[in-house]
């Protein structure tokens, strides 16, 4: 993700009961729809809306994962990794932390290898 994080929207969206049990269930594993749903205890158009809105902010990476069967559906795994506030004299600084987009992370190491 490219482009900044804006503070306030960010804090709207951590101020959600919801969208915290999300993005704390997706830490570790990624989760479908479903599997939020029973692990949150919230229903799937709860889970959509929260789900949506992460996504957009860069919160939360969405990934397909096709089963054995051959059927399709959508992953999440929390990005956010750190907010810090510090308090300054001309007000606050904010600071978002989120993984780097997986595509981004193997452009990079390539980059590195190349000395780029």
């Amino acid at each position: 993700m490219t482009e900044e994080l804006s503070p306030p929207a960010v804090f709207a969206t951590l101020d959600d009961e919801y969208a915290r049990d999300i993005l704390v269930a997706t830490k570790t594993d990624r989760l479908s729809a479903k599997e939020l749903s029973e692990e949150c205890d919230m229903s799937r158009p709860t889970v959509s809306r929260r789900v949506n809105t992460l996504v957009e902010q860069g919160l939360l990476e969405e990934y397909t994962h096709v089963d054995p069967a051959g059927r399709h559906y959508r992953e999440y795994e929390a990005r956010l990794e750190r907010i810090e506030v510090l308090l300054q004299d001309e007000g606050f600084d904010i600071h978002i932390d989120v993984r780097p987009d997986p595509a981004d992370r193997i452009t990079s190491i390539f980059e590195n290898m190349r000395g780029d």
